[in-house]
């Protein structure tokens, strides 16, 4: 008969295989949640694809929750039919038989000066070799390991069975893949000219287009730039041989693209600043009706080649263009809302120049087109969310940067975006009262997340932005509300990174709304001593507080955590005491504070604190006395709020009090090193 198990033993395994088991499970949902499935089902909207990144449990635990919680938190968004009439731009343009074609004897006609032989022979070439490359060190593998090639050989029978049976199912997907060809074929079969474009002709064509833009080459040239902009898609199709090198490729590319907007202009006959209102009044005129087949083929065309290019300089180069043609989208509902879709997954990728262009391009469109900027609104709200589960080094600038971009455009209609920001607050705040109540793990994960953090970071600068100019108060005083309490729902060492980021918050609200918040109150931890060994004080961990929330338990005892946690909370107690430095009550202010810091600086055994401690407490010392100096002096009551205001406002204009270059001296110090806590 077995052993049974002391009470000790039985304890240890019920938890710690339970926890196991439960970690294991979230791991193979983790997995199976990131592999697409088939036929598209499991992919992204924007097909974009996912990259699986190598993270800890700790990690995919957040990660778990933060899928759950973008749904709590996340505008809806309404499905736009975006194809609905996509039809129409389908086919080519009917062009006039005597327009000029001419053969260039510097390229010559041969197929070998074409685009596909100048790319996509070298690349095949490229990539034969590496399969060769492959098989030959395979085949040494399986000579050096015969026990390997049993192993292979044994699986290779259920291999190909699962081969066959892949190829069952997909039949019917690609029965409707051969139809999709079929059809394309019928449409370059249904091509206007099959002869080839040289430069000279192009050329050619864009003198005519230039000098008179009725000319019926403009026809010829948007034929030849659909042809550009589906390049890649059907590479042997007829019509993608009819470039004879790559230089006429991009003739085409550039001409149209940085001409179309001013010929649409002529032949329209607007301005500008023509607004959407002028262009949907020409929409019933008899001048519209020419143009409409031209203008739809240039804006639908330019957005299959936004869906096909990959390259981000050329990326930035066709947004930038398009941008002065955002009004004309104004007339086709369905290519805006598919511009759209396209600019957001532009706008979120982390290329910095690329998203700038995209959001430009964003920006114009919500401001010319009123009725897209709900769609606007609601889409860069949930793909600001959803680039905001993981924070690291690598991506706190991008995402501050999508931050500020969305607070601008979020700044366009004022009194419309805060209905969306009251829901979101008080979204946050359901899930805080929540955790509050039940203070179970789950429900604080939904709050210690780099989601919810974000979106209450969002919105205060939207505050910060917008306060003094409209009544904002009830949002105000909801974001207040929801900072001050996780705030309070984390207390310890190990969150000091995330009271640090809602103290600067407050610092924020308290600079726009001159408000005073106990901020000192909430850094008490960051200033007091803690022993730290011989050994940890010679280790070098990095600490980075600017993307964490909360600290690993193996660091809360290093000296690179206590040295980043006093120099953030000088950083921090600097901007809070320099934005009342000209306040009566800064000694009333100061005196905690500086009770702490003396005794920190008599406390600590880390060298390199000992200067900026003593530096910050001379100042702020300093500071208090002249304002004592000064209220010794003036006859009115604390309760004189007129005179309070006025006290110190020549010198506080001036801004050449030594607390003030001090804090300037400490934000610029701070910056080089990398170590900005927010």
């Amino acid at each position: 008969m077995a052993k049974k198990l002391g009470k000790k033993a039985r304890k240890f395994a019920r938890k710690n295989l339970q926890s196991a088991a439960k970690r294991n499970r979230k791991i193979r949902n983790q997995f199976n949640n990131r592999r697409p499935r088939r036929g598209g089902s499991g992919a992204r909207e924007d097909g974009d694809e996912d990259v699986p990144q190598r993270v800890d449990d700790a990690t995919m635990a957040t990660n778990d929750t933060a899928d759950a919680l973008i749904d709590g938190l996340e505008f809806p968004e309404d499905d736009i039919e975006i194809d609905a009439d996509l039809s129409d731009s389908d086919g080519y343009l009917s062009e006039d038989p005597g327009c000029p074609y001419y053969s260039d004897s510097e390229d010559g006609d041969d197929v070998k000066g074409s685009i596909m032989q100048d790319g996509l022979g070298r690349q095949n070439d490229d990539m034969n070799l590496d399969i060769e490359k492959q098989k030959r060190k395979l085949k040494k593998l399986l000579d050096k390991d015969p026990e390997f090639a049993n192993f292979l050989e044994k699986w290779q029978s259920e291999l190909e069975s699962y081969r066959s049976k892949e190829d069952s199912d997909e039949e019917d997907g690609m029965d409707s893949m051969d139809d999709d060809d079929d059809d394309d074929d019928s449409n370059d079969a249904n091509s206007p000219n099959t002869k080839i474009l040289t430069t000279k002709t192009i050329s050619e064509w864009c003198q005519i287009v230039s000098k008179d833009p009725k000319s019926p080459a403009l026809r010829n040239l948007l034929n030849a730039f659909r042809d550009a902009c589906r390049y890649g898609v059907h590479s042997d199709s007829p019509s993608m041989q009819r470039f004879q090198s790559t230089r006429v490729f991009y003739q085409i590319i550039s001409f149209v693209l940085t001409e179309s907007d001013n010929i649409f202009r002529a032949l329209l006959e607007i301005s500008d600043d023509a607004n959407k209102g002028q262009i949907m009044n020409l929409r019933n005129s008899k001048k519209w009706q020419p143009v409409d087949p031209l203008l739809k083929s240039y804006l639908r065309n330019s957005l299959d080649l936004l869906s096909q290019l990959t390259d981000n300089k050329i990326l930035s180069f066709v947004l930038t263009r398009l941008r002065a043609s955002a009004v004309l989208f104004s007339a086709y509902p369905s290519t805006s809302s598919r511009l759209l879709k396209i600019l957001f997954r532009l706008w979120a990728s982390g290329d910095q120049s690329l998203s700038l262009s995209a959001f430009l391009m964003i920006r114009e469109v919500a401001a010319l087109l009123p009725d897209c900027l709900d769609l606007c609104l609601t889409k860069a709200y949930n793909k600001y969310l959803a680039s905001t589960k993981l924070v690291n080094d690598r991506n706190t600038k991008h995402i501050d940067f999508l931050m500020n971009c969305l607070v601008e455009l979020y700044s366009l209609d004022v009194q419309k975006s805060c209905e969306r920001a009251v829901t979101s607050v008080g979204q946050l705040n359901a899930i805080l009262r929540q955790a509050s109540k039940t203070k179970e793990k789950e429900d604080l994960r939904k709050i210690d997340n780099w989601q919810y953090i974000n979106c209450v970071n969002l919105w205060v600068r939207f505050l910060c932005c917008n306060y003094k100019d409209y009544n904002l108060n009830p949002l105000f005083s909801q974001v207040l509300q929801v900072i001050r309490g996780v705030a309070h729902l984390f207390p310890g060492t190990r969150y000091l990174p995330l009271r640090l980021k809602l103290v600067q918050m407050l610092n924020e609200l308290s600079t726009c709304s001159q408000m005073f918040f106990p901020i000192p109150s909430l850094l008490f931890d960051c200033l007091e001593f803690r022993e730290v060994s011989q050994k940890e004080q010679t280790q070098k961990t990095k600490v980075n507080f600017s993307s964490l929330l909360k600290v690993p338990k193996n660091l809360l005892k290093s000296r690179d955590f206590q040295e980043e946690c006093v120099l953030s909370a000088i950083q921090v107690l600097s901007a809070h005491f320099a934005q009342w430095s000209y306040h009566v009550s800064f000694p009333e202010v100061a005196t905690i504070p500086l009770i702490l810091l003396k005794r920190l600086h008599e406390q600590t055994t880390i060298e390199s604190l000992h200067r900026p401690v003593k530096r910050l407490i001379d100042q702020v010392t300093e500071n208090k006395d002249f304002i004592e100096r000064k209220r010794e002096v003036v006859s009115f009551s604390p309760n004189d709020k007129a005179s309070v205001d006025s006290f110190l406002q020549e010198e506080s204009s001036s801004g050449n009090a030594s607390f003030t270059r001090f804090y300037a001296s400490i934000v610029e110090n701070r910056q080089p090193r990398g170590r900005k806590a927010l």
